[in-house]
């Protein structure tokens, strides 16, 4: 009888603990036939002829980097033998799943068409660190010479477990850098009118009950966005709400960019900087200026993060790319 392991996620008969980077994964399923990865995360796609009792066609498996653990395994179900070209009844998939995973938390059908680019029926199993979903497609799906007809897809929510091997090397970068700082010249400060922030990713699930919310901010940090570090209290202590910093490295070659929060450093190489200038239209309109991982915001019209993007170009050498948009 298959069983399902919470602390496990499945490649065929393999299984891999959560936990496991891509990096690591990648190395165990060395013997899976590998298929086309698409954007986004990095990926492991592969052939994958059974996962849970279930007949498969192939999974994926994704992680925020490499270096990183893989956080989502979903899985592409076959269709049952000698089906037509049709709506797959959910009972097909969803008896065994049942079985193995007990009743549904939520489960419907939708009021999509029947095509096979839309889901007609979800199911989802919300357990204590694993989010669990279902998908019957309106139709079946050829991709890569392989046919499904529905989605399985195994998301690891323990944020803070996951990040845990990460954090003890960006505290020791963010702490390398706060030694630097003291030997720094003073900055140069810009101002914007809207607020900035600490860093907090918008959509991350957290399956930690006791973390503190600082914890759990340092968290998602490390998990993805890993060229943030703690903006050093010397510099914290120049910088409010509205304020960014842009401030040079002992020896001139490397700068960073702060707020009273986060920090990145920049080369005249990387990470790439961009300026984008939303004209208004159906919104208000906005600044929007990355430096790498970190993302500055300000109202539409104003210079100050213009008047950052200058100053990085004067001083780093660094390009900054430059567009317009309207605001829709």
């Amino acid at each position: 009888m298959t069983v399902f392991d919470d602390l496990t996620f499945v490649v065929g008969a393999i299984p891999l603990a959560w936990g496991t980077t891509l990096a690591a994964a990648e190395v165990t399923l060395s013997h899976v036939p590998r298929l086309p990865t698409y954007g986004g995360w990095p990926e492991l796609r592969g052939r994958c002829p059974s996962a849970y009792g279930l007949a498969t066609t192939e999974c994926s498996l994704r992680a925020p980097g490499r270096q990183k653990p893989v956080l989502q395994a979903s899985y592409n179900l076959a269709p049952p033998p000698r089906s037509g070209p049709y709506v797959i009844a959910p009972d097909y998939w969803l008896r065994p799943l049942t079985q193995l995973l007990g009743p549904p938390t939520e489960a419907g059908g939708t009021a999509q068409a029947p095509d096979a680019g839309n889901v007609v029926y979800s199911a989802t199993w919300r357990r204590p660190t694993l989010l669990i979903s279902f998908s019957v497609y309106g139709g079946l799906r050829h991709e890569d010479g392989l046919t499904c007809a529905a989605g399985l897809f195994v998301d690891w929510q323990d944020v803070m477990a996951a990040a845990r091997p990460l954090l003890a090397g960006l505290q020791a970068r963010s702490a390398a850098l706060e030694a630097l700082a003291g030997q720094a010249a003073p900055p140069l400060l810009f101002a914007t009118q809207q607020l900035h922030g600490p860093y907090a990713h918008p959509d991350a699930p957290d399956a930690s009950r006791t973390a503190t919310a600082e914890e759990l901010r340092l968290a998602q940090r490390a998990l993805y966005r890993e060229d943030l570090l703690d903006t050093p209290p010397r510099v914290q202590a120049q910088l409010d709400d509205h304020g960014v910093a842009l401030w040079a490295l002992p020896g001139g070659r490397q700068w960073a960019v702060s707020t009273r929060w986060d920090t990145v450093l920049l080369t005249a190489e990387k990470p790439a900087t961009d300026l984008l200038t939303l004209r208004p239209a159906r919104g208000p309109g906005a600044e929007l200026m990355h430096v790498g991982d970190l993302q500055l915001t300000d109202a539409y019209g104003t210079q100050g993060l213009a008047a950052l993007a200058a100053a990085i170009e004067q001083h780093t050498g660094q390009r900054v790319s430059r567009r317009e948009d309207g605001d829709c």
